[in-house]
């Protein structure tokens, strides 16, 4: 199956849609295993890319440099031995996504709001109810001159300073000890 390879990165591309990802597995090697009478085998890289939204477009093979070469970021941050993350900006972080929905994209490989953005009609069929409008939210997230990024952000700023005077009433009201009641003097 040819996958088409989005992940190319340049000034004006957008991040990676697919899910790629590179490991270690052992392989045996049948010539020395008969050889020597036992099994041996080397550790090798191999590569699994899947496209968002249909999990079962799933390819599984030896790592070639070609790959490496194609997927150059993902290569380098595993031959950094660094956690795998997916390019892109996290599917968390659009406004207003449903509980739960964030975990739902990632089980079909959706883990960017980028991904989600250039989703097929057809991967988008298996996302299922409200997808379409996910999709279009991700779209206007990541467009610059969205009204209806400007108005969530707008809230979100105006929440936050509300959260912020609050937190600093409260820092107050705790520096505030409670002394002794003053006294009254009696005048007769």
């Amino acid at each position: 199956m040819d996958v088409e390879s989005d992940s190319a990165f340049s000034a004006n591309a957008k991040e990676a849609r697919n899910y790629v990802k590179f490991y270690r597995q052992w392989v045996r090697n049948n010539f020395k295993s008969k050889e020597q009478g036992v099994e041996v085998g080397d550790q090798m890289d191999f590569i699994i890319i899947i496209c968002p939204g249909q999990p079962k477009s799933e390819v599984r093979r030896k790592a070639t440099d070609a790959d490496k070469v194609q997927y150059r970021h993902e290569w380098q941050a595993y031959s950094e031995g660094k956690e795998h993350q997916q390019a892109g900006t996290p599917i968390e972080v659009l406004p207003g996504l449903a509980n739960g929905m964030a975990d739902a994209l990632k089980s079909v490989y959706i883990y960017t709001i980028e991904q989600m953005a250039e989703l097929s009609d057809l991967s988008l069929q298996k996302v299922g109810m409200g997808g379409n409008e996910i999709r279009q939210r991700c779209r206007a997230y990541l467009s610059k001159n969205s009204v209806q990024v400007s108005e969530l952000q707008a809230k979100l700023d105006e929440a936050l300073a509300a959260i912020a005077q609050l937190q600093q009433g409260t820092q107050e009201k705790v520096r505030q000890k409670p002394g002794p009641k003053p006294k009254l003097k009696m005048v007769a």
